[in-house]
């Protein structure tokens, strides 16, 4: 039976990750900081999964001496690790580079088979430091006596929640014209092609979602989901562009999230449609559960 230790366990994308390999059979050892959260279903309605585990390992990738030893005992190593709570006080080059690359130096001291890493499809040429931190690392991993692979996705269903939490609310904002297009993709879809993918070796998968929608469209779906009448505001790129400088001053890291998210709702991002989880489904599974966890 093949091993897999999974970082970034308690995610959106490593919790259905962990169901995913261990209805394929695998041996799943996970990484977390705390144990607690196991148990939980977690956020954006993603499964809990303390069932689905074989072994935990507590430790902190930002702390090396904690996560010592870590791969000793696995085959693969998979990692969703990355800053997703803007009141942490690490940076992206803490977490997303010096995090990930903490345990890439674990896995190569192990000489485990294959380490898989979750990038993102589309945002090569963003200037936000969570891009930087990212592509820094994938540098490193290509570069790594290790076999890789990077997993590229357009985005997660659980970013779209944002406008189904707008529409809640009655109005939609979206930056540029809503124009651009877009294929994300739900969680245990992504997790199945993670998982299949396993078996390959230094390889780069470009991955999206069933179906291409733009931004508009998206907005118009989560407002009929909550069943308003459609009120959509577009703010021009000009007027964005002016104020992030302001933003930058008041909270760097609030300002590369949000540079991030405005490159990618600027931008086309489509990549190869994976799995079958449509978003309008998606949207109402979440209203169903009383629109809570999310």
């Amino acid at each position: 039976m093949e091993r897999v230790l999974v970082a970034g366990a308690t995610g959106y994308l490593g919790r259905y990750v962990v169901k995913a390999l261990k209805q394929k059979g695998y041996y799943v050892k996970v990484l977390v900081r705390s144990q607690d959260k196991l148990n939980q279903e977690g956020g954006f309605s993603s499964p809990s999964i303390y069932e689905f585990v074989d072994d935990i390992a507590i430790g902190d990738v930002t702390r090396s001496q904690s996560i010592k030893d870590v791969c000793l005992d696995v085959d693969f190593v998979f990692s969703s690790v990355g800053i997703t709570n803007q009141k942490s006080n690490l940076t992206f080059m803490d977490v997303d580079f010096n995090g990930n690359l903490n345990l890439l130096r674990e896995a190569e001291r192990s000489k485990i088979r294959r380490f898989m890493y979750i990038n993102v499809h589309g945002a090569d040429e963003c200037s936000s430091t969570l891009i930087k931190a990212k592509q820094r690392f994938v540098n490193e991993l290509k570069h790594s006596s290790i076999h890789h692979i990077i997993i590229n996705p357009t985005g997660y269903y659980s970013d779209m929640t944002e406008l189904l939490t707008m529409a809640r609310k009655g109005k939609v904002f979206l930056f540029g014209n809503g124009l651009n297009k877009m294929n994300p993709i739900h969680g245990a879809d992504l997790a199945n092609v993670c998982v299949s993918a396993f078996s390959k070796e230094n390889s780069i998968l470009e991955v999206g979602g069933p179906h291409v929608y733009t931004y508009h469209e998206m907005a118009e779906l989560a407002l009929k989901v909550v069943n308003k009448k459609e009120k959509i505001t577009t703010i021009p790129e000009w007027l964005v562009k002016i104020s992030l400088p302001l933003l930058r001053i008041i909270n760097k890291k609030q300002y590369n999230l949000f540079l991030f998210f405005f490159y990618m709702m600027t931008h086309d991002v489509v990549a190869k449609s994976s799995g079958n989880v449509d978003l309008k489904s998606y949207y109402e599974s979440v209203m169903k559960k009383g629109y809570n966890n999310v």
